[in-house]
């Protein structure tokens, strides 16, 4: 055929018969070929001329011998390989059906039911070549295959021979070590010592794909990772992100994470949480309303950066226990919800909210929990009670009199964030009746004692007034320094209930290095 460079039919003649092209990729043109030995059809990868001339041949044959060791269901087997009038060649089965490319080119994306099929048999077959030392380098649609409904992944190895045979002379041809859109960033950063963790963030790429229709796009700063959130998408990827169910979101941000070491450390892994994210426990619609109640309740009065009080940072909570975005979006609406700022002005002069919030390094799992509530109990002197625990999560509220104290405590892979809302106005109320009360009687007593005296109705309620007011004024500032100094005492409590919290997330020994309440000085900025 006329795409087929004659002399490369010419070499090989009697052993393929070239019948022309069904395929091109970074690094081969793909032939269909006849296999003249054996009387069946072959794909006849064969290496760009650029890349021919700067390998050596007889290295990437040699480092190609790996690859054709690999024996696995969903992995396409290399049955030949070789050199013919300079053209460097491997073969492997013709696959009947298409690439999952050719797929997405007529679908342009899938719903998640489908896709998590595809991915977890590409995991399987990435996680047993890892077992072989043999790492991909080049996960991407082109190069997973669909035949009778399964996942077949080809060029195994490939890329690994190509880079090793090249050596420097690769390098400075210019040639990519990998495809963009599905490179890892240590790939592209040029490093060769590459782990399975490389072949993860592809695969989570062709995940992303499979389900927004695009890749992500660029690599994800640390915060993203840190949220479990994927913070600059666009609008139309956000839009379709918010339709997945449960916490695929969290899962697809740490497969992606553009440090290595925060990524799940085998495909298997990050196709199981997947799975898990997608079936995870579902919860009504009364759930998601408390839920979103609750978490009104615990952010903040006063934002902090990248954190503030947003349905998308209760979505984020919501899916740890299976709430769909869609839900809480909807019990928002219904509860009305403050997604704003908590009030600041207090009757007494004061901020009637607290709040402390901290990252650390370190984290603190389910089996930490019971250290945190003793901590809890020891600093405030309140048993409280444990609202929810939501993963790694915890929700702890004191008790219904008095100061009304939540303390949330969520880690991660690396850090643990921790948060306490303190709520002052439950004890400034506490200081206005007796006030109110006082003032009250008053009024009726002045004005009881001037009606007595024959003063007129005006009169005794104008004079009542005034002594009233004179009284309550008194009150008023006795009872505003009396609840000032309380609301430093209770600062000081939460201030060092945070340093607690901090040195149990990071390790340091929490109760053995920190002072009692009663000797702790350090107080946050006043507001």
């Amino acid at each position: 055929m006329s795409d087929v460079p004659p002399d490369l039919n010419s070499a090989l003649i009697g052993r393929y018969s070239l019948e022309g092209v069904i395929g091109h990729g970074g690094m081969a043109t793909v032939y269909l070929a006849r296999d003249d030995r054996h009387a069946r059809q072959v794909a006849v990868k064969v290496l760009r001329p650029e890349i021919s001339a700067a390998i050596g041949t007889e290295r990437f044959l040699r480092e190609i011998e790996i690859a054709a060791q690999l024996n696995h269901p969903h992995i396409l087997t290399l049955i030949d390989s070789g050199e013919a009038a300079g053209f460097l060649y491997y073969v492997m089965p013709y696959v009947e059906g298409e690439t999952l490319r050719g797929r997405l080119l007529r679908e342009k994306r899938m719903e998640l039911g489908t896709a998590l099929p595809i991915v977890a048999e590409t995991a399987d077959a990435l996680d047993y070549a890892h077992r072989q030392g043999v790492v991909h380098r080049d996960i991407k649609p082109e190069n997973i295959l669909l035949s009778e409904g399964h996942a077949v992944v080809a060029d195994f190895g490939i890329a690994k021979a190509v880079v090793s045979a090249g050596g420097a002379a690769l390098t400075r041809s210019g040639f990519p070590l990998g495809t963009p859109g599905y490179m890892s960033p240590e790939q592209a950063a040029g490093l060769t010592d590459l782990d399975a963790r490389t072949d993860v963030y592809s695969l989570a790429c062709v995940m992303y794909e499979l389900l927004i229709g695009e890749t992500p796009g660029m690599w994800l700063p640390d915060d993203a990772v840190e949220l479990r959130y994927f913070v600059d998408s666009s609008p139309g990827h956000r839009e379709r992100l918010d339709r997945l169910p449960g916490a695929v979101e969290q899962v697809l941000v740490r497969a992606l994470a553009m440090r290595s070491a925060l990524r799940f450390a085998t495909p298997g892994e990050f196709a199981a949480a997947l799975g898990a994210s997608s079936h995870g426990p579902r919860v009504g619609g009364r759930e998601a309303k408390e839920l979103v109640r609750r978490a009104a309740e615990i952010q903040a009065a006063r934002p902090t950066a990248g954190d503030q009080l947003s349905l998308a940072g209760v979505e984020r909570l919501a899916a740890e226990v299976g709430i769909p975005p869609a839900d809480v979006r909807a019990a928002a609406g219904e509860l009305q919800a403050p997604m704003g700022e908590i009030g600041r002005g207090g009757i007494l002069g004061t901020s009637p909210q607290l709040d402390f919030e901290r990252v650390v390094p370190g984290t603190l799992s389910q089996s930490d929990h019971g250290a945190v509530l003793e901590e809890i109990r020891i600093t405030l002197g309140d048993i409280g009670q444990l609202n929810e625990t939501l993963g790694e999560s915890l929700l702890w509220s004191s008790k219904p009199s008095g100061y009304r104290t939540q303390v949330l405590v969520s880690s991660d892979t690396a850090s643990t964030r921790i948060r306490i809302s303190d709520n002052e106005a439950a004890p400034g109320a506490i200081v206005m009746v007796p006030i109110a009360a006082v003032s009250a009687a008053m009024f009726g007593i002045t004005g009881a004692v001037l009606d007595g005296m024959g003063a007129g109705t005006l009169g005794t309620v104008v004079a009542a007034a005034g002594v009233s007011t004179g009284l309550f004024g008194t009150g008023w500032a006795v009872a505003r320094a009396w609840f000032r100094r309380q609301v430093m005492g209770r600062r000081d409590k939460i201030s060092l209930l945070m340093r607690r919290l901090e040195g149990l997330a990071s390790g340091r020994g929490a109760r053995a290095e920190l002072p009692r309440p009663d000797k702790e000085a350090e107080r946050p900025p006043s507001t």
